[in-house]
């Protein structure tokens, strides 16, 4: 129990709060959590109460902690998530592409449908091994831990998913675009009358950009992968 202050704090940046943050949800100023955690006071039982339904944990958690092994069993699981995530991505780009390659051949599926969804996964797959790469580390070596969970850390974590999502965003236009062709070759309307993408300088630069880029260089997405497990994605 001489950890109190440890385990509130722990739990804590496990839920992405900060102190002002669990200061309102408890109706006391940020001073006393501050007090709680750095030992200078301790909370008394209803205050143990009300702070394990904010942080929705146990009360014993507070008062002794995260049971090691049930730590390591979440990290186990989120690895576990990790490599189901890579083994489908690895399956889609390899076991149909016999399949692909004749239906593109006999026109049911448009190359560019085909291109947006390669070049969407490929650093997806590579992503997520990176996440994956640090995951197991940490699971083998304890010294290996993502940041403690502070703003710049959250502002960071954020900055990379709005990052991500940009760069998803870029490639809408083409995949809406390539689906819609395969439904008018689904119908027989002729080549000359499939919809093309809108040809918007910036855009078609920038997405070229980012093609020759994935091809070339597909493997530095796993580096956005490990800062991601670094800033605590998902959030512990």
């Amino acid at each position: 129990m001489r950890d109190i202050g440890k385990n509130i704090r722990t739990l804590r940046e496990r839920r992405g709060m900060t102190q002002e943050e669990l200061a309102q949800a408890l109706f006391v100023t940020r001073q006393t959590v501050s007090n709680y955690e750095t030992g200078k006071s301790r909370p008394d039982i209803d205050m143990l109460v009300s702070i394990g339904q904010v942080l929705e944990t146990d009360v014993n958690q507070v008062l002794y902690g995260l049971p090691p092994e049930q730590d390591r069993q979440r990290e186990v699981r989120y690895l576990a998530v990790g490599c189901l995530i890579v083994a489908a991505i690895f399956l889609v780009l390899t076991l149909p592409a016999p399949l692909l390659n004749e239906m593109l051949m006999r026109r049911y599926v448009g190359a560019l449908l085909v291109m947006t969804l390669t070049y969407l996964l490929r650093p997806a797959l590579w992503l997520v091994l990176g996440w994956c790469a640090l995951q197991g580390l940490s699971l083998l070596f304890r010294a290996v831990r993502p940041l403690k969970e502070r703003m710049w850390v959250r502002l960071v974590r954020r900055g990379l998913l709005l990052l991500l999502a940009v760069y998803v965003v870029l490639f809408l236009p083409s995949l809406v675009v390539g689906l819609i062709q395969v439904i008018q070759t689904v119908l027989g309307l002729p080549y000359e009358a499939l919809v093309e993408i809108p040809e918007i300088p910036v855009y078609t630069w920038l997405l070229n950009r980012l093609l020759l880029f994935g091809l070339i260089h597909t493997q530095v997405y796993a580096i956005p992968g490990a800062a991601l497990w670094l800033f605590r994605f998902p959030k512990r």
